[in-house]
């Protein structure tokens, strides 16, 4: 007898979409924000909407309880609100620009602490690499693609706003994030009294209302003496 063959399941593989590549040196424009969520976030019409926006993009879900995160999403904030409102940066320098941020701040409060004229020269080096169109250039990290992305009237305006905001406030920005307060902790017994329980109202009495006898009478006292004149 011949054994009849099974048909065979046949299995179609999903074609891989290949994500397009950023152009060399525009790595950094969408590495924190994407193009969707920058569109988003210029879309909104209220400083609250974009300070819930950015805590959702950012992960921070204790916006009102810690000072910490508080500061952190502020800092985003007005540096967003910089690049929309003072600079009139489009999407994409808006994008750079927060990114750019987002890594010179870390680099300032990641220990071992740097000093502000270091922290300077990073930024220095970020807007530079995206400010000239440069073929390659070489620096420590290898070699690195400069494309321009900012004109230099940018530049200009993101220094003098950095100068006399993020970098006034240097020191306190690395003493918030990387020191962190010494506090002491006391243990005490407090007594809590604990209630009654409650009395379960099928065990309830109605109330009869008092009945009060008469006091009784003195027979020898009933007639009054007369008076004596």
């Amino acid at each position: 007898m011949v054994k009849k063959e099974e048909p065979k399941e046949v299995v179609v593989e999903a074609p891989v979409v290949e994500v397009p590549k950023d152009p060399p040196g525009r790595e950094m424009v969408w590495s924190v924000l994407t193009r969707d969520q920058t569109d988003a976030l210029l879309a909104l019409p209220t400083p609250a909407a974009l300070v819930a926006a950015l805590c959702d993009i950012l992960h921070v879900v204790h916006y009102a309880e810690n000072p910490r995160s508080r500061a952190w999403i502020d800092f985003c904030f007005y540096n967003f609100m910089f690049a929309k409102e003072d600079a009139g940066f489009d999407a994409e320098k808006l994008a750079l620009f927060f990114a750019i941020m987002v890594k010179v701040f870390d680099h300032a409060t990641t220990a071992p602490l740097p000093s502000l004229a270091d922290n300077y020269a990073l930024l220095k080096q970020l807007l530079k690499q995206h400010s000239v169109d440069l073929v390659t250039s070489q620096d420590d990290d290898g070699i690195v693609v400069h494309v321009l992305i900012f004109t230099l009237h940018d530049v200009h305006r993101i220094v003098a706003y950095l100068t006399t905001t993020f970098y006034q406030h240097f020191k306190a920005y690395q003493h918030a994030f990387r020191v962190h307060p010494a506090f002491v902790r006391h243990v005490r017994t407090v007594a809590v009294e604990t209630p009654l329980p409650a009395i379960a109202m099928s065990t309830a009495l109605e109330l009869q209302q008092p009945t009060v006898d008469p006091p009784p009478r003195d027979e020898g006292h009933d007639s009054v003496a007369p008076l004596e004149s």
